[in-house]
């Protein structure tokens, strides 16, 4: 009955060769050289010319994109082999100048995917077909939580050593934390950004607020990290692809709701905000963590905002005032 069925079975049809196969690392490196606006792809209504094109058109089923993440190509790869999400491939990573190997700036060859990223695509779509987005995304993030991670106490994007790299997001300052080499030295971070807050608001104000630590209760898990919409592509037979992961790493899935979120915020410029569906369904796809924003995240922003905490204000400075935080 087994080789009947088996006989049956509809073969898995081959992978389609890619162009990027017949090239060698020159040829590339002579293709990026002639990159050019035209052949770049930016967000819609996306007027700043201070930022900077990341992804290119290079052949017509490949783009290379610029990243200085040295972690991004590793995550699409360790992804796409423990799990069912749509990713695209990655075909070579490249050095920006290969006579300094010290550069740490790679361009990531993959395969193109042809479709409309989801923040173009969510105004035209209808209901049901937003709430089968907000559905699949949901499976997605499961089946990322699901997956195992090489050191389930180290934080953090990670190669395939299992080693550690520095954090990127709206909650590790502009210029990035860690690396941490433990999910205490997070914690300890965090708590430190907690210091800077109470102090500061004493020290201009002489009130006592008692805002939470860092809550390490959830197991790390595997997030992306920058769940915005145009993040993902609606490709042209409806299938949605996940395709940024420069950010992505092992994280409290909270953290992850919170990122999220972000980009429902009137603080966002109407060309990137979130829609409001999108951003109230986080709840249901990564998980209902509203008390994390409200109640922690959002007390501590201003120290997100700064490098370091303050220098001259010592450890002790509630301690010789007989003032106690919690």
């Amino acid at each position: 009955m087994g080789s009947l069925f088996s006989s049956l079975a509809c073969p898995v049809a081959p992978e389609p060769p890619s162009s990027i196969e017949g090239l060698t690392d020159e040829d590339l490196y002579g293709l990026i050289k002639q990159l050019n606006k035209d052949s770049a792809f930016r967000p819609s209504n996306e007027e700043n010319p201070l930022i900077a094109d990341t992804v290119w058109r290079i052949t017509s089923d490949a783009v290379v994109k610029r990243t200085n993440s040295p972690t991004e190509a590793f995550m699409i790869s360790y992804v796409s082999s423990h799990t069912s999400i749509p990713i695209p491939k990655v075909r070579r990573v490249l050095s920006k100048d290969p006579s300094d190997p010290k550069c740490d700036t790679w361009w990531i060859v993959m395969d193109h995917v042809d479709g409309e990223v989801l923040h173009d695509a969510w105004p035209s779509m209808t209901i049901w077909r937003k709430l089968w987005v907000i559905w699949t995304t949901r499976r997605y993030i499961r089946e990322l939580q699901k997956t195992p991670i090489p050191n389930p106490d180290v934080p953090g994007p990670f190669d395939d050593s299992g080693k550690s790299y520095e954090c990127q997001g709206t909650f590790f300052t502009e210029y990035g934390a860690g690396p941490f080499n433990s999910y205490g030295e997070m914690a300890a971070w965090f708590d430190q950004r907690r210091f800077d807050t109470l102090a500061f608001i004493h020290i201009r104000t002489g009130a006592i607020r008692q805002y939470p630590k860092f809550d390490a209760s959830h197991p790390l898990v595997l997030c992306p990290m920058d769940l915005h919409m145009r993040n993902f592509v609606v490709d042209k037979t409806g299938k949605l692809w996940l395709i940024d992961w420069a950010s992505a790493g092992a994280f409290p899935p909270w953290l992850e709701y919170a990122q999220m979120v972000v980009w429902g915020s009137p603080m966002v410029r109407d060309a990137a905000r979130a829609p409001k569906l999108w951003t109230w369904c986080a709840r249901f796809m990564v998980g209902d963590y509203r008390h994390y924003v409200t109640g922690y995240l959002d007390k501590l922003r201003w120290a997100f905002q700064r490098c370091a905490h303050f220098e001259f204000v010592p450890s002790d400075y509630f301690e010789k005032r007989g003032l106690t935080i919690d």
